[in-house]
């Protein structure tokens, strides 16, 4: 223990010698650690630690699933449910849950709150108690009871100021009068919801129990104790199989996919890119670690003569690698410590670049910090780090020929041919490693840059979207509903900023879509379960103006399309292509199932629309069915305006308040914030990926040029002798740089073959483009070389500067 304290002291007195080479090598390791520190962060939070639930681990979440396609999908039907409740042994409880936005009125102004409606066993499901009153009761969920809720611990705080005689008090939720009967602690979300703050009873009816055609609901379970997970998927898939022989209809194909809950958040809250920017970073600490070693060893090459006094005066290898890792092992534990503060800002920037709207979503059920844990994997790193790229430098440096050493008078290391060998591989090593971090970050920046410039099929520019859910107990019926939006719309024209206006029951970007059967009136039906679908909305006739979408061919819908005239729908381009190869769409008539069996005839066709901000350019079917034969109580309305205007939102307001002075209105935003917000992940994973890229390319020529210049200080006297000798300046900038391509071009083609390797790993990311795209593998590789190419320059002009008589003085 003493002689390591010995060396520490003298370490650190060495180091301290030199503290520009200190402060370099120390800094180009915060960095690396830096980065890491902050992408642990959040696989730490989402991914390593465990759910703020009890037993966890036996939490699990049931998915549709068509077995013939092996697609799979999150809602099941409310039959298929109620028939796995009643025939499950493996579950100690089954619960569904449907998100669901609630009007909420008194106390304030109206407000459109997110919450759930929920089973009654869905919080002892999760294992949650409340902070005050209790959770559902079996009586509370069913069909009549008397309307209760449970409000968030946020809600409860922000609107009733904390009241805590809440429990037993009424409030007006969704246009009916509710008690109160519970308040959840604020740790309580489940973040596959979104972040809600409202829960009511289920209470499905007996017409909801027997409906197989609907999948809406979401179901969660807890398994008994011991029982695997393929157990209880073995189980379900049987009930399934049981269903699928007695409904063959409706349940035609049908089959489910079990998964635990850690699993389904994680894959809601985007685990993939996190992990994969995990190794990114973990590359990009790589090269400095590298880039470290390198220097540690020139350094070590440098100190030859003290090595060999030291050798020569007793101290046997063993005590000289000791004493050269104890000081790359302190230079890296000095890096992990300035690598916390870079963490630290790399964390703000990550959490600043997250849309507000939706950061509380993320963060719910794990919070983001730099904790005990992660500070603790940050010093293993450091450690770890220290001790591997550290062992390698101190092996190569602490083999000295000590005669050769002490004879020679000139004072000049001239290093081994072992220690050449190592910083070459070190290098090719660096590059090869920016090459996968540039060819995945460029993958990731076009791929999301072709995602952002593709036609939606709309103009998103100055057009506001604002989500209206009228409640059922003061709308009662579509005369009512149809009436309000009407009136609505109407004072919304009528405002001077408005160019047009409409309205959408699904609008694009703003939690599109949803789907049904269709088939084509008078061609044979298809088998059961093969019945295609399509995206559905209701939409008035000024939808399409408002938002731009063009129409094809045929007409728009017009007034005259009313509740006593025959069922229109207007379909999109794809769906003609696929259903109408080869005959005219317009006067066709499909037949599908919003409420009740209908035939509607085909009047218009119009533009495809991007429906979402997905990966995929797969087209998709869409349908429009008018505003004024299928009333909806939730619609979006759209406002384009002539010009920006910040005050254009409340006017809105004021216009819906005017009809109806209770009816809350969500958030107005502009549908480009909203569409933003649906690429915000992408394009935070892009815009990650391109720093890290810039930096392990900074890293790696800083890599090939410490080697470079190193080997040009090395062979002063042969460089001096063979200018001595009449070489002309070309050739010595051939003899460097040539050294310097050859290495890089090694660490090229090692560096492609790791991202073709890699960039498998990014398919799932990717939109129109090829992980394994030319261009961008081509484009990288010229870049890398153009990159090696400009940091062996710099050493080539030094060496061509050589003054030979000064060169061969020593000699």
């Amino acid at each position: 223990m003493g002689t390591l304290i010995q060396d520490m002291r003298f370490a650190a007195r060495m180091l301290l010698k030199n503290p520009g080479f200190t402060a370099v090598v120390v800094l180009t390791l915060a960095l690396g650690i830096g980065a890491n520190t902050a992408i642990f962060s959040f696989v730490n939070s989402w991914i390593i630690n465990p759910l703020p639930y009890p037993q966890s681990d036996r939490l699990i979440v049931v998915e549709s699933m068509d077995t013939k396609t092996g697609m799979t999908g999150q809602q099941s039907t409310p039959a298929d449910f109620h028939d796995w409740q009643l025939q499950t042994k493996d579950f100690e409880e089954l619960a569904a849950w449907v998100p669901h936005a609630f009007n909420l009125a008194g106390d304030g102004p109206p407000e459109r709150v997110a919450g759930d409606r929920v089973s009654w066993n869905f919080f002892q499901t999760l294992g949650a108690k409340p902070l005050l009153g209790r959770t559902f009761v079996p009586s509370d969920d069913v069909e009549g009871a008397a309307h209760v809720a449970i409000l968030s611990h946020g809600l409860w705080e922000t609107r009733f100021a904390g009241d805590p005689k809440i429990v037993g008090r009424q409030i007006k939720v969704g246009g009916e009068s509710a008690t109160v009967v519970g308040v959840m602690p604020a740790s309580f979300q489940l973040p596959l919801s979104g972040h809600s703050n409202v829960w009511t009873p289920l209470a499905l009816s007996q017409k909801e129990l027997s409906d197989r055609g609907n999948s809406w609901l979401d179901t969660l379970g807890r398994r008994k104790p011991d029982v695997p997970l393929s157990s209880a998927q073995a189980e379900l898939s049987a009930i399934m199989a049981r269903l699928e022989k007695a409904y063959p209809e409706t349940n035609t194909n049908s089959g489910v996919r079990v998964r635990t809950l850690k699993d389904a958040i994680g894959e809601n809250a985007g685990n993939q890119p996190v992990l994969i920017l995990f190794w990114i970073v973990g590359f990009v600490l790589l090269i400095a670690c590298a880039n470290v070693a390198n220097l540690m060893l020139a350094r070590a090459t440098g100190r030859a003569k003290e090595l060999a006094i030291r050798s020569a005066l007793g101290a046997g290898r063993y005590r000289l690698i000791r004493q050269l890792l104890t000081e790359t092992v302190i230079v890296f534990i000095a890096g992990g410590a300035v690598g916390v503060f870079f963490g630290y800002w790399f964390l703000g920037w990550i959490d600043a670049s997250i849309p507000e709207r939706i950061r509380g979503y993320l963060l719910n059920y794990g919070q983001v910090s730099l904790d005990l844990p992660t500070l603790a994997y940050t010093f293993c790193v450091a450690l770890i780090a220290g001790l591997v790229f550290g062992l390698a430098p101190a092996l190569s440096s602490s083999k000295l020929d000590v005669n050769s050493m002490m004879k020679d008078a000139s004072g000049r290391a001239t290093g081994n041919r072992s220690g050449s060998r190592l910083r070459s591989a070190f290098v090719i090593a660096e590059i090869a490693l920016a090459v996968v971090i540039v060819v995945c970050s460029s993958l990731m920046i076009r791929s999301f840059v072709g995602l952002t410039r593709t036609n939606p099929g709309f103009r998103q520019e100055n057009v506001l979207v604002a989500d209206l859910t009228l409640p059922e107990a003061k709308y009662k019926s579509p005369p009512e509903t149809k009436a309000f939006y009407d009136q609505v719309l109407e004072r919304i024209r009528a405002l001077p900023q408005v160019a047009s206006a409409g309205a959408s029951q699904q609008v694009p970007f703003d939690d599109c879509c949803s789907s049904l059967e269709v088939t084509v009136v008078g061609r044979p039906a298809p088998d059961p379960g093969q019945v295609p679908g399509a995206q559905y909305s209701v939409v008035t006739p000024e939808y399409f103006d408002a938002m731009q979408i063009s129409l094809a061919k045929g007409r728009n819908f017009s007034s005259a399309d009313g509740p006593t005239t025959p069922p229109v729908v207007i379909i999109n381009q794809e769906m003609a292509r696929q259903f109408f190869p080869h005959s005219d769409p317009i006067g066709q008539k499909l037949h599908f199932h919003p409420d009740a069996y209908v035939d509607a005839t085909i009047v218009g066709i119009v533009a495809n629309v991007k429906l979402h901000g997905g990966t995929s350019y797969h087209l998709e079917r869409e349908m429009y069915v008018p505003f004024a034969q299928f009333p909806s109580r939730a619609m979006g309305i759209v406002v384009r305006s002539s010009t920006e205007h910040a005050t254009l939102a409340d006017a809105i307001r004021n216009a819906i308040w005017a009809v109806d002075s209770e009816q809350p209105v969500s958030a107005i935003r502009p549908l480009e914030t909203i569409m933003s917000e649906e690429y915000s992940g992408y394009h935070i994973v892009s815009q990650l990926m391109g720093y890290f890229s810039l930096l392990g390319l900074f890293l790696g020529a800083i890599g090939i040029y410490g080697v470079m210049a190193f080997m040009v200080a090395q062979r002063t006297s042969e460089i001096g002798i063979r200018i001595a000798l009449g070489a002309q300046p070309s050739q010595i900038m051939r003899l460097v740089v040539g050294r310097g391509l050859w290495l890089a071009g090694i660490g090229i083609a090692v560096g492609v073959v790791g991202a073709l390797a890699m960039a498998r790993l990014l398919v799932f990311m990717l939109a129109g483009i090829s992980p394994h795209d030319p261009l961008t593998f081509t484009g990288v590789a010229l870049l890398i070389a153009g990159v090696s190419l400009a940091a062996c320059y710099i050493p080539a002009r030094r060496a061509m500067r050589i003054d030979p008589i000064a060169a061969v003085r020593y000699e």
